[in-house]
């Protein structure tokens, strides 16, 4: 055999061989479990994009102190899908949900207000919503032997319309806001009302006032220093007016 028919016949060999190896993927979506309706919530920390980009050690102190205060506010029948610096909360229970809806913006209400320097300070908000879910956990071998074998990676898949839904209106929220899809105001668990306003107020009379303070402070340091911290001044005058008008007085 000539040396470029042996070249040749390695080549076919070596791609049956990868072909042989290549996983096939499989699922059966016949075999999903029955959605479940729960609350979605998805929170976010506003700007991360220009605070990696400026330090990674800024970034992650954020990060990590936000996956911390999510992880004390859990509440029992609420399940936390961290994703890099958000998350997604899951519950079919409405008190449990605002509840750690209520602990988590407080707790970093709390560190925001207490912060000394401008730069260690990080604004959050999030987006509710309410529909039918599937959780990865319970995702069954006969629907993805692969996956279901994996319970920890399984157990970080969420689906459901909810989740988008969640993400979509987050960035109709004031700072420090929680932004509530239609789904959420139309719809509830049995037992319970479906909430009333767009923006869910998750502070009492004196903590209002002093976010509203804090925030004011904030945003005028962010002003004076908005093209060294890659914050546009048009955002920042829109931030300035929700945070306003979500903890002005009603």
């Amino acid at each position: 055999m000539k040396g470029q028919d042996i070249t040749e016949a390695g080549s076919k060999c070596a791609n049956v061989k990868a072909e042989q190896a290549a996983p096939s993927p499989y699922f059966n979506a016949d075999e999903l479990p029955e959605s479940n309706y729960e609350y979605v919530a998805w929170l976010d920390i506003m700007g991360m994009e220009s605070i990696m980009s400026r330090s990674v050690k800024i970034a992650s102190n954020f990060i990590f102190k936000m996956h911390s205060i999510a992880l004390i506010s859990k509440k029992t029948n609420v399940t936390l899908y961290p994703v890099m610096d958000g998350l997604y909360a899951a519950s079919p229970d409405q008190e449990e949900m605002l509840e750690f809806l209520r602990t988590f913006f407080n707790g970093w209400a709390d560190g925001f207000l207490k912060a000394k320097r401008p730069l260690h300070r990080f604004i959050v908000r999030g987006g509710l919503a309410f529909g039918p879910v599937i959780h990865g956990r319970d995702v069954s071998k006969e629907a993805c032997d692969v996956v279901a074998k994996e319970v920890a990676y399984a157990g970080s898949i969420l689906l459901g319309m909810p989740v988008v839904q969640a993400h979509q209106v987050e960035r109709q929220a004031p700072p420090f806001g929680v932004f509530v899809h239609e789904s959420a105001r139309a719809f509830a668990p049995t037992g319970f009302n479906p909430l009333t306003f767009a923006w869910w107020e998750w502070f009492d009379k004196g903590m209002r006032m002093k976010m509203l303070k804090g925030l004011q402070g904030h945003y005028e340091w962010c002003l004076e220093h908005s093209g060294s911290i890659l914050y546009e001044k048009s955002r920042i005058e829109t931030h300035v007016e929700l945070a306003k008008q979500y903890f002005a007085a009603r």
